[in-house]
């Protein structure tokens, strides 16, 4: 019954017997021949994904043989792990051998297909203050591709080097190319910005003389590219409380009004020193030191037990003499030195002794008649030296001798 076996001979058994022997019978039979069967076996085609095993079996498929005889098939497929390399011819060879010559058969295989493999670059978002330079590299990224393929980035960024130009799209460039065609890939990218860079306006501490009202300017610092003031929007405005008549003191200087996108400024308060004029001529005669009749060189010596009248004045911007109270924040004897310059070179003053400074409209001054019949000064042949503290944080020093 099978169609190697054949062909099989037809054998002609002739009757009725009691007749053939009237003949000279020619009688060679003939062939049957078992013809082989069509048959086809179907391969399902099949796949994965780019970077996965086969599977076991690598596939499945059928055939329309015989149940009787048994025919299965095992798998194999054409070598190649690429997606570009597909879609790869997949080969059933069919079992057992013994019973396929008995049939025609069709068997054309099938296609195994390897599909990309999803991966997902991640970029990391990254900054820089503005006017510094772009990190290297520009940032960092990772992606879940297969650690074989080495797959790497490099970056670049659109061009731009503004606080408000920006975020800047970062691109991720995936390498090597060859591995890049087994996946389909989300590289979205990230975002650079450029953050404000941080300046300040620091005003200058600044003082000025009792009824002017001239200011220093502020000064800058932070800047970069170059930039200066210039840079900036707006109008830069100083502003303190003090007035032209303000009194001697301290008085915060504020400034503000200039902006920018690039840069976050910081306006930093100072100090307005308003004091009295240090030098020149106050009221007809010197200001802001010991005047007449005691030397402001230091070389004046009194009898003493006679008064010595101590005498200043200090004046504004316009040579007012100031007389206002509380001018003067302390007297204090500041030290003693055995011996005098000189002999008694001044005449006794019939003054009455003074216990603080008072003010004296006349003169336009203040004044301190000094008794030099009480302690602690009144020892003759010492040095007394004095130290007249002013409410604008300024001084007078003086001294003169006793004998």
């Amino acid at each position: 019954e099978t169609v190697l076996g054949g062909p099989y001979h037809i054998t002609a058994t002739l009757a009725p017997a009691a007749m053939l022997t009237n003949y000279t019978i020619t009688n060679t039979g003939a062939s049957f021949t078992i013809n082989a069967r069509p048959a086809t076996w179907t391969t399902n085609a099949n796949s994965k994904t780019y970077g996965s095993s086969d599977l076991n079996p690598l596939t499945t498929g059928s055939g329309d043989f015989l149940v009787a005889d048994g025919v299965t098939a095992t798998y194999s497929r054409a070598a190649g792990e690429t997606v570009q390399g597909g879609p790869y011819h997949i080969t059933a060879t069919l079992a057992p051998a013994a019973v396929l010559t008995n049939y025609a058969i069709t068997n054309t295989g099938a296609s195994f297909t390897i599909n990309a493999r999803p991966a997902t670059w991640t970029t990391n978002a990254n900054s820089k203050t503005y006017g510094t330079s772009d990190g290297n590299p520009l940032t960092t990224g990772s992606g879940d591709f297969l650690a074989a393929d080495g797959v790497t980035a490099t970056y670049s960024r659109a061009a731009g080097e503004t606080v408000l130009g920006g975020p800047y799209h970062i691109t991720a460039t995936l390498a090597p190319a060859a591995m890049l065609t087994n996946y389909t890939i989300t590289n979205t990218g990230a975002s650079f910005t450029i953050n404000a860079r941080p300046a300040t306006w620091t005003t200058n501490a600044n003082s000025k003389t009792y009824g002017s009202s001239d200011l220093n300017p502020a000064t800058y610092s932070g800047f970069v590219l170059g930039q200066g003031p210039s840079s900036l929007s707006g109008t830069l405005s100083c502003t303190t409380t003090a007035t032209t008549n303000s009194p001697v003191g301290s008085y915060t200087i504020n400034c503000s009004g200039q902006t920018s996108t690039n840069y976050t400024i910081t306006y930093v308060s100072s100090t307005l020193t308003i004091t009295y004029v240090t030098s020149g001529m106050c009221a007809g005669d010197v200001g802001h030191q010991i005047r007449q009749p005691i030397n402001a060189d230091g070389s004046s010596v009194w009898k003493q037990g006679s008064t010595a009248p101590a005498k200043f004045a200090v004046c504004d911007a316009n040579g007012v003499s100031i007389g206002t109270a509380a001018v003067v924040t302390s007297f204090s004897l500041v030290a003693i030195i055995h011996g005098t310059m000189t002999t008694v070179d001044e005449a006794p003053a019939s003054t009455t002794p003074d216990t603080a400074f008072r003010w004296d409209p006349t003169g336009q001054q203040w004044i301190f008649n000094i008794s030099t019949k009480s302690a602690p000064v009144n020892v003759a042949n010492q040095t007394y030296m004095f130290q007249i503290l002013l409410n604008d944080g300024s001084t007078i020093n003086f001294q003169f001798g006793l004998k």
